[in-house]
């Protein structure tokens, strides 16, 4: 009979804390932590690939992958996500590379140098993905860029740099703080 109890109490105990799934457009501001936003309708797939786009010159190949269950922490408490990462490259005219990201690894609590990590899907009800870019050097760059959905060969990319302030002792003057991404909205992207 003690184990019976003792089996219930710890049933009960696992159940209180058992995970719950939210489609990804559900906000996670007021929901359980441990919570799992999930892609149930593969609403990030059409994303996912590599693509390329010429601007002012130069040539930015994008390559898109989507990670399942990726942890994150908002207002203090952690949940799971499945997210969109973006690695890219940025050449010249002359075809050297500029700046590149394909090769980083982007770990949960890791270094997020150029890292551009889905934030949210389809808010507006417009086929639009919403993403954070953390920046270059010192956070330079960092701030928002959105992909519209064309077609299943094209989006559209939007990308907002916000403002960083940049000082001698954190951020050494010798480092690049060029933001080589192509600073415009609707740029076209297409799927190699």
């Amino acid at each position: 009979m003690k184990n019976i109890l003792l089996l219930s109490f710890i049933v009960a105990i696992v159940s209180c804390k058992a995970q719950q799934t939210y489609p990804l457009s559900q906000s996670a501001v007021d929901m359980p932590e441990n919570s799992y936003f999930k892609d149930f309708n593969n609403e990030l797939d059409p994303y996912i690939g590599t693509w390329k786009a010429s601007f002012n010159g130069k040539l930015i190949t994008l390559n898109i992958n989507k990670e399942l269950e990726r942890t994150f922490s908002l207002l203090g408490k952690y949940y799971l996500t499945d997210q969109l990462i973006v690695r890219y490259e940025v050449r010249d005219s002359s075809g050297t590379v500029i700046q590149t990201s394909l090769s980083n690894t982007y770990p949960a609590g890791g270094s997020v140098k150029y890292l551009i990590i889905s934030t949210s899907i389809n808010i507006r009800g417009n086929n639009e993905v919403n993403f954070a870019y953390a920046g270059g050097n010192c956070g330079v760059g960092g701030g928002e860029i959105s992909l519209k959905q064309i077609s299943s060969t094209q989006f559209y990319w939007s990308y907002y740099p916000g403002v960083t302030t940049l000082n001698d002792i954190t951020c050494p003057p010798n480092l690049d703080y060029h933001i080589y991404l192509p600073e415009t909205e609707n740029l076209v992207f297409t799927k190699q």
